[in-house]
């Protein structure tokens, strides 16, 4: 598998590769997830896509060296968030396909676990896999109003800002005919950091703040 990287943290939560014995967690992360396509067949057909992604192009030694584009090389990761009891709990895809640039994309908390941190402490793991693969800045597009979790991404944004990101940027959604992803033209706004930025982020949070990483490969 091209994509191998576990990262643990020191309160036992652990990111890792998403597997086929994840698809029916996959399946209900994506359900209400307030962009795009979500019939039953679609997302099987994306966990299907993504799971190819995991184990096509793309090593940690390759993203570090840069030897990423937007087409042939574009390495996409979806990665598992569980808790210390291996409970998964959120989904994360991460994007490669600019040198030293991380596009954090799909962040999504199951709806067995919403509102109880877990979002915040994959925040926390994107840092963690950025520092990994030794990029130098990230960035993310929220849904300008979003009917799932707007209060909690607007706070997010709230924090990002404190920590020096670029919250200023906006963009709406393409749509395609037929749709290839997204059915509407939604409003976007883009969250954009230097890693720096991202520590300091965490550095702000009084539960995160003292957190240390191990990593190990599959």
């Amino acid at each position: 598998m091209a994509c191998n990287t576990v990262i643990t943290a020191s309160n036992g939560m652990k990111l890792r590769p998403m597997k086929e014995s994840d698809f029916n967690f996959y399946m209900e992360c994506w359900k209400d997830f307030p962009q795009g396509v979500q019939t039953y067949a679609e997302r099987m057909n994306r966990f299907s896509a993504h799971m190819e992604r995991n184990e096509g192009y793309g090593t940690e030694a390759l993203i570090k060296s840069g030897d990423v584009n937007f087409e042939e090389k574009c390495i996409v990761w979806s990665m598992i968030l569980e808790k210390a009891d291996a409970t998964p709990v959120c989904y994360q895809t991460f994007v490669f396909e600019e040198e030293d640039i991380c596009y954090l994309k799909f962040g999504i908390t199951h709806p067995d676990h919403r509102g109880q941190g877990y979002w915040k402490a994959l925040s926390m793991f994107n840092l963690a896999m950025c520092q990994r693969v030794e990029v130098t800045s990230a960035y993310s597009w929220f849904m300008a109003s979003n009917p799932v979790n707007s209060n909690a991404m607007s706070a997010e944004r709230t924090k990002y800002a404190a920590a020096g990101f670029d919250i200023s940027a906006t963009a709406t959604a393409t749509v395609t005919n037929p749709p290839v992803f997204n059915i509407n033209e939604d409003n976007l706004v883009k969250n954009s950091g230097t890693i720096a930025q991202y520590a300091q982020y965490k550095a702000n949070d009084s539960t995160w703040k003292d957190i240390t990483w191990t990593y190990s490969n599959l």
